[in-house]
């Protein structure tokens, strides 16, 4: 099975078909043969498997007829791995208990907790998502690619990020299968926690975490500008929890960091455990609205997109606003 990680539809091979996952590359037109699953959109599910089909004893990818597929994603994490390895799983496989861990490793992935039906598998799907971020640093290695990311050109990067969806989909799928473990549950996760302190840390100390005021309160903000290692939002919220304390917060979040090709890119996320969190929903005009913005700077710009409670700016240009102009956009009518 090929893995590929891109947002650029001319990176797609047009001579297999496409299984589509957990987003949608901008400017893909499906072709005959192709499937396509994305729940970043108003009234998408939670996590990506809980709106996909269940398998006969076939696989859906045998069920489809697309064992030459090339599975697709925009962006590699767990949740797109568990779409992926739903795809290549049987219904003699998805047993009650296999589901369930599939499901909590999704649901820590997109919202950083599981939901009480889930509760049990909390520390085990944490562990699990932890564990998969770990495998960057194996791949690094074996692709033989540069240890400062920043010199990374664009082919460097889809190597990397399609590697590691192939790595972190089939350790799920050999682990449901019964083959090995699952991610995380052998103790492999303890480095990343400790690394995770480490950050959170180094975010108080630098000032990263502040608080910006708006009329409905304050809203938590990390600038990561120059900071150059991937970055765990769980840094941002204990970070913000240590300072600041959560009460009084607005549960919207915001974070800056380097775009690739130079200028700002955001994630637009919230805090888990706010009560307001639920009624968030940031496809109910916000992303329309930031992308609108942006195009009255620069014609040019890509969209802002995302899922309910979690997006952000253009992958493929920089964004064009500042964060006070982001958070105006929050509240706008």
């Amino acid at each position: 099975m090929r893995y590929l990680v891109t947002t650029h539809a001319d990176r797609l091979p047009a001579d297999v078909p496409i299984l589509m996952v957990d987003g949608t590359v901008p400017g893909w037109v499906a072709k005959r043969g192709d499937h396509h699953w994305d729940h970043h959109r108003t009234g998408g599910a939670e996590i990506q498997i809980a709106e996909m089909p269940f398998p006969t004893e076939q696989s859906l990818v045998e069920t489809y007829g697309s064992e030459s597929a090339c599975i697709v994603t925009t962006m590699v994490d767990a949740d797109a791995c568990c779409a992926a390895a739903w795809l290549q799983l049987p219904a003699s496989v998805l047993t009650p208990a296999t589901i369930s861990r599939l499901r909590a490793i999704a649901w820590d992935c997109d919202h950083l907790h599981v939901p009480p039906p889930l509760q049990e598998l909390s520390e085990f799907a944490a562990n699990a998502v932890a564990t998969l971020k770990l495998l960057a640093n194996q791949t690094v290695q074996e692709l033989e690619l540069p240890p400062d990311r920043r010199s990374w050109s664009e082919a460097q990067w889809e190597r990397f990020n399609s590697d590691q969806f192939r790595r972190g989909t089939e350790w799920l799928i050999a682990a449901a299968k019964g083959k090995c473990p699952y991610p995380g549950t052998a103790g492999e996760a303890e480095p990343y926690w400790q690394h995770l302190a480490q950050v959170q840390q180094q975010h108080l100390d630098e000032k990263r975490i502040t608080l910006i005021p708006t009329d409905r309160g304050e809203i938590g903000f990390c600038n990561l500008l120059d900071f150059h290692q991937p970055v765990d939002p769980r840094a941002f919220h204990r970070g913000l929890a240590q300072a600041f304390g959560l009460s009084g917060l607005r549960p919207e979040t915001l974070m800056l960091r380097d775009h690739r090709r130079g200028g700002y890119q955001y994630t637009l996320g919230c805090l888990p455990g706010h009560p307001e969190t639920a009624d968030l929903d940031y496809t109910a005009g916000i992303f329309e609205r930031l992308t609108l913005a942006e195009r009255l700077k620069q014609p040019q710009s890509g969209s802002w997109g995302g899922r309910r409670t979690v997006g952000g700016s253009a992958w493929n240009t920089p964004s064009q606003l500042e964060p006070l102009e982001v958070i105006a956009q929050l509240d706008a009518l």
